[in-house]
């Protein structure tokens, strides 16, 4: 427990780091910009001002560090999100300088940032997930491993094993073939004498799947074998046996089940009773962010109640200039404000009802569609129409 803490404070303490690492180039360039350009600020140059325009994104990266609080190997992405504001600006100033001033040093410093906060973000993973401990086994963290020769990457969660996009390293959240503890049937190492050709399905279309190969070099490999999948992962020695204990410390206890659970879904039960013409989501490489902005928009009434409130409770001038609270609310503020509240329940009703609740149920069923690469079976054929039923005779 202590080390999984660890770790995790030291992979938040590094994306912080990051983030205001290239605020403070970005405020120091800012100020020698307009030094060589011998004028006083037009832009925000100072570091709470810059501050004060990255919250936008910190507060995304909050939100998806707690969203991915198991999932380590996107914490890299998290990283590179909170420091964007400041990499930013510091490359736009440094443009600036090496351009207008003729100062070559402005792209050196541009391209190092970029590098450094490019490294902190590897970093990151690897204070979290290396070396592989018993403790770590033994958590619920997402893992990672590198493959031999392969794009995608062998990643051992919580409940499965999981090999991410075999198209792409920029695309690892997609194309994601799975096998979970309930559906895994054996695992182990293997020596792989000559070339070999794995096949995998993987749906990108609707929901006709479409076989996927990748070649398996001689040497190492794991041999999964699932309910509907079999995997042969070409790894080197060593990873392949760390990647075997911890799935076996993970498994321990599972009970194998033949059939995934699909009438437990009501979206998969809502999509199966549909023709299959109109069955066009299962897809392994599909996720529905946009219904994370919609609801983030219906947010906003929410957001404004927030802010204004601040303003009245901390006194700040700033936010009492910005939100007109200036001096506190009067009876027509007042009603406004109450409006805004009501507003702001309602919209958070819609936010969670068509938004999030629809994200998580999808991707509950992308769950599944990755582990079991075939859609639910059609309903039975009764010879009644949908919601009719034969008369008792009397």
């Amino acid at each position: 427990m202590i080390e999984r803490f660890l770790r995790r404070t030291a992979g938040l303490a590094l994306i912080a780091f990051a983030a205001v690492l290239a605020l403070v180039v970005a405020t120091r360039l800012a100020g020698w910009e307009n030094t060589l350009a011998g004028r006083k600020s037009v832009q925000p140059t100072s570091l709470d001002e810059l501050a004060a325009g990255a919250v936008a994104f910190w507060v995304i990266t909050i939100v998806g560090l707690c969203w991915h609080r198991r999932r380590l190997p996107m914490w890299r992405v998290w990283a590179r999100w909170a420091a964007f504001p400041g990499v930013f600006m510091a490359v736009f100033h440094s443009v600036q300088i090496a351009g207008d001033h003729d100062r070559p040093i402005g792209w050196a410093i541009g391209a190092g940032l970029i590098v450094v906060c490019w490294a902190l973000s590897e970093l990151v993973v690897l204070v979290t997930t290396r070396p592989v401990t018993s403790s770590l086994a033994r958590s619920k963290l997402e893992i990672p491993f590198p493959t031999r020769g392969l794009k995608a990457r062998l990643c051992v969660r919580e409940d499965r094993l999981v090999l991410d996009s075999l198209a792409s390293r920029r695309k690892r959240s997609r194309d994601v073939v799975a096998v979970p503890w309930t559906a895994m049937r054996s695992i182990e190492l293997v020596q792989i004498e000559q070339e070999m050709v794995c096949q995998v399905i993987i749906y990108t279309d609707g929901d006709v799947g479409k076989p996927r190969t990748f070649d398996v070099p001689p040497g190492p490999a794991l041999h999964v074998i699932g309910t509907a999948r079999e995997l042969l992962i070409p790894v080197t020695e060593k990873v392949g046996a760390e990647a075997l204990a911890m799935v076996q410390t993970r498994s321990a206890g599972v009970e194998l089940v033949e059939r995934p659970l699909w009438s437990s879904n009501r979206r998969a039960r809502k999509q199966r009773d549909q023709p299959r013409a109109a069955q066009s989501e299962y897809r392994t490489d599909s996720r529905p962010y946009i219904l994370c902005l919609v609801g983030a928009f219906l947010l906003m009434p929410l957001y404004m109640l927030t802010m204004i409130t601040l303003s009245l409770v901390t006194g700040s001038p700033e936010l009492q200039e910005d939100w007109g609270t200036t001096g506190g609310l009067d009876k027509g503020a007042q009603v406004v404000v109450a409006g805004l509240g009501l507003v702001a329940v309602g919209f958070c009703y819609l936010a969670y009802r068509f938004c999030f609740k629809n994200f998580l149920e999808f991707m509950e069923t992308q769950d599944r569609i990755e582990a079991f690469p075939e859609p639910p079976p059609p309903p039975p054929k009764t010879g009644t129409a949908p919601g009719s039923s034969k008369k008792k005779k009397r």
